[in-house]
């Protein structure tokens, strides 16, 4: 096992948000995208935790909102809690509210940050795509349709935001 992979092993394992932000500064510091990523998704997979899916797919929605999240919170440079799509979430169940976020719903910040961020398993997007059984053929396809072009499009100079402060 090389460093790095011992290193996201750590990071995998770890349950403390502020020792995940430290991870994700000291890897943008020594240009390692691949630190960051498993820092940020460690952070989404602790934020998921504070919710209760009832399958594999409500936990993949869930993880999705949590993605949404924190890329929000970067965006903002403070905590944020996705307030519109939770309420979406409160009034529907969450195969009807990813049925109008992929139907409604433009291009947007989180889904181009998650992208460029190369944790695009975290968009409602992908969780359309990953349970194609629950969504309609025109769902699924308008879902892959968005993730081919956000992928195909990706830039290889994105550089990931600095954060002053833990927003995990």
């Amino acid at each position: 096992m090389n460093e790095i992979d011992f290193r996201i092993q750590k990071i995998n394992q770890e349950r403390d948000r502020q020792k995940l932000y430290n991870w994700y500064r000291n890897g943008r510091e020594h240009k390692m995208p691949s630190i960051m990523q498993a820092a940020l998704k460690r952070a989404i997979d602790l934020r998921a935790e504070g919710f209760e899916p009832n399958d594999d797919f409500e936990d993949a929605v869930f993880h999705a909102l949590a993605g949404y999240e924190i890329v929000l919170s970067i965006k903002n440079n403070r905590r944020v809690a996705a307030n519109r799509t939770r309420g979406l979430l409160k009034r529907r169940t969450p195969q009807e509210a990813l049925e109008f976020l992929v139907n409604v719903s433009n291009e947007s910040y989180g889904f181009q940050t998650l992208a460029d961020m190369q944790l695009a398993e975290f968009t409602f997007e992908s969780v359309v795509v990953r349970f194609p059984n629950l969504f309609t053929p025109e769902q699924i396809e308008k879902a892959q349709r968005r993730l081919d072009d956000i992928l195909e499009n990706r830039g290889e100079d994105f550089v990931y935001p600095e954060l002053t402060k833990n927003l995990f």
